[in-house]
């Protein structure tokens, strides 16, 4: 049994922190360049946008806009936002999706001096209400065609950014008088919390500066072209966005619905996209199956969970001119704290490690007391510098408790972040990442507090206990099993406990397997001993063995969905998210069939007919889809709509 202690065990400092670092550790963090650290993002962009005002700042489909262009779009709309309140430290939700109008948002809100508040519309009400309660937000900035998806019963007042213009923006483009210094707020995002409440990472101004200018972990230039490809609630945007916009690049933004790999691969080699930031499972599954669709990227960075050694060699064999990155960070220290930078096939070590202290950040590997370790000594990862978030919004006393005094720095009132990580020093000043010290896990890049899940699980009343562990896969994937004992009384079955979440947590929250026990396994000390829980049997989801393929095309579909699910029975009305699919193993169907059935199929048509019989159905007068970009939108709005009936499904609104 491990012997490692949790983050609610350790033992408390028993004499007083020291303060200083072994020199060899204070030379690898050494790390400090000059950057604008003195300005707002909102001040950088309108210089930017004045050093190449006819340069293209962002495309969207065959639409483009200028910095002159974009620049005037975020003034109006700021002036707008002033004159309802917004300034300094006010937080603005954007309900908004992949496009135009949600930069045009975030530049405006920071413009206007205030904070943005990503707010995914497919949060259900429950999440959503929270995030608006605790921003205490004025207004909800969004888009018409997301109206109707706004959780019922919320007051905040909207602002449709596509709706008529004279009602949305200020007639007036010019700059709006500077608002806000750099220690002010930039943006709220929320990432999952282990007592069953989502924690808002309260980011300044100063650390977004910190991660795009200036910095040597990726080069920034007028000649890059980013891939704006990540969720709006996930801060990889955070380097998509502002990375080209701060420094007079280019920022290509991917349409909104869920897309294949060959929809990927077209926008990098249609935009010339030179560079991309993937999570881990992506990278990999890009790799396996459309490598070649990467040879333009000059600067690929993943990261988010472990990179494949395999899959790492892969890239850097067949394309020599490309950096692969592999970049590790938690939101708290604004996206990345470490980053690993390989140019070379020989480099694709094992472990992959994190690499080193990016500009102008600090990493202290620390014992149990808090004291720094040598190299080869495993602790604790901490991180400093001027990424380090304020806190968690409305949460004093775990701010405290992870937000700490950096008793190593120089500078009066540093901070340090306690990530929960376990890693070590290399000899050469590389840093190893080893896992968690505490239950944590990513899954499709999102961080997941089991913890949340049990709490909110266990307010069900057909649970009497329930214990949520991660589980690896043979290929490194992570999946959620919810283990549980039912009371008496009261609906427990798997597919009641998916509803019940599905109204609760985000998607990538529900476990993939929901496992009923007769009781749990105790260790000694009466605690669920987890290592002896069951692995779920494959397919356990179901409720016995379904009906078998009637025709040639059901038959294809089960054999690519038993390989990719790795489930050894299921029938044709099984519902594939039901069985542990996510989206990523979605793509990866989507990939195999195309492959296997020689036809032309949109991966919205997987999110929207999630059973066997009804693919098979829909496919059998399918015809080859035209693959024009300017009908993203359309895309975008059948799969929302399809998202909007699985939920309604799911929480028991249509039968």
């Amino acid at each position: 049994m491990s012997t490692e202690l949790h983050s609610s065990e350790r033992v408390a400092p028993q004499e007083p922190l020291p303060v200083f670092l072994p020199e060899q550790v204070r030379r690898w963090n050494e790390t400090g360049t000059p950057y604008p650290r003195t300005k707002t993002v909102a001040q950088l962009f309108e210089e930017t946008a004045a050093a190449f005002p006819d340069a293209v700042a962002l495309s969207f489909g065959d639409q483009q806009l200028s910095y002159r262009q974009l620049n005037a779009r975020a003034n109006r709309l700021a002036h707008r936002l002033r004159l309802m309140g917004v300034g300094p430290e006010t937080m603005v939700g954007c309900c908004l999706e992949r496009s135009p109008e949600l930069v045009v948002a975030f530049i405006a809100v920071l413009k206007a001096g205030g904070a943005y508040v990503p707010v995914d519309v497919s949060y259900p009400k429950e999440r959503f209400d929270f995030l608006i309660a605790d921003t205490r937000t004025p207004l909800l900035l969004t888009q018409k065609s997301l109206v109707r998806q706004i959780p019922a019963g919320s007051d905040v007042p909207l602002l449709c950014l596509d709706d008529d213009a004279k009602a949305v923006e200020s007639s007036d483009d010019s700059n709006p008088p500077p608002a806000g210094s750099p220690s002010s707020l930039a943006y709220v995002m929320y990432t999952s919390g282990s007592t069953g409440r989502p924690k808002g990472v309260m980011v300044e101004n100063r650390a977004i500066v910190r991660l795009v200018r200036n910095t040597d972990f990726c080069r920034f230039g007028s000649d890059e072209i980013f891939l704006m490809f990540a969720p709006v609630s996930f801060d990889a945007s955070t380097l998509e966005i502002w990375g080209p916009l701060l420094n007079g690049g280019r920022l290509v933004i991917m349409p909104p619905q869920a897309c294949s790999l060959e929809d990927l691969g077209e926008a990098i080699r249609r935009n010339g996209v030179t560079v991309l930031w993937l999570t881990a499972g992506l990278f990999h599954l890009m790799v396996d199956q459309r490598l070649e669709a990467l040879r333009p990227v000059r600067q690929l960075l993943a990261g988010g969970d472990v990179l494949s050694p395999r899959h790492v060699r892969a890239v850097l064999e067949a394309f020599p001119d490309c950096t692969l990155i592999n970049g590790y960070g938690p939101t708290e220290n604004t996206t990345f704290t470490c980053c690993h930078s390989m140019r070379y096939a020989g480099q694709a070590e094992e472990p992959i490690p994190i690499g080193r202290p990016i500009s102008n950040t600090r990493v202290y590997i620390l014992d149990e007391q808090m004291r720094p370790l040598p190299a080869g000594e495993t602790g604790e990862l901490y991180a400093g510098g001027d990424g380090v978030a304020r806190g968690y919004l409305n949460r004093p006393e775990l701010t405290a408790e992870k937000f700490l005094p950096d008793p190593y720095s120089e500078e009066p009132g540093a901070r340090m972040y306690r990530t929960g990580d376990r890693a070590r020093w290399r000899e050469d000043g590389v840093v190893e990442f080893l896992g968690r010290l505490d239950d944590q896990v990513k899954v499709l890049g999102h961080r997941i507090e089991p913890g949340e899940i049990e709490t909110v699980l266990g307010t069900h009343e057909g649970i009497g206990q329930v214990s949520v562990v991660p589980q690896t896969a043979e290929d490194g994937s992570k999946r959620i099993v919810a283990y549980y004992v039912a009371r008496q009384k009261g609906n427990a079955s798997p597919q009641e406990l998916r509803r019940f979440l599905a109204g609760r947590l985000p998607q990538y929250m529900i476990p993939a397997w929901f496992v009923q026990l007769d009781a749990f396994p105790l260790s000694p000390n009466g605690k669920v001993d987890r290592a002896a829980l069951p692995a779920p049997a494959l397919g356990a989801n179901g409720e016995g063995v379904g009906q078998a393929p009637t025709t040639g095309t059901e038959q294809k579909i089960l054999d690519v969905w038993k390989r990719i699910l790795r489930v050894d029975q299921l029938g044709i009305d099984d519902n594939f998210f039901d069985l542990g699919g996510d989206s990523l193993l979605l793509v990866a169907v989507h990939s195999n069939l195309q492959k296997l059935l020689q036809i032309e199929i949109e991966v919205t048509d997987l999110f929207e007919f999630t059973t066997i019989r009804a693919l098979a159905q829909h496919l059998a007068g399918k015809k080859a889809p035209a693959k024009a970009l300017q009908e993203s939108e359309d895309r975008a709005a059948k799969q929302r709509e399809a998202f909007a009936r699985q939920r309604e499904r799911r929480q028991g609104c249509m039968g």
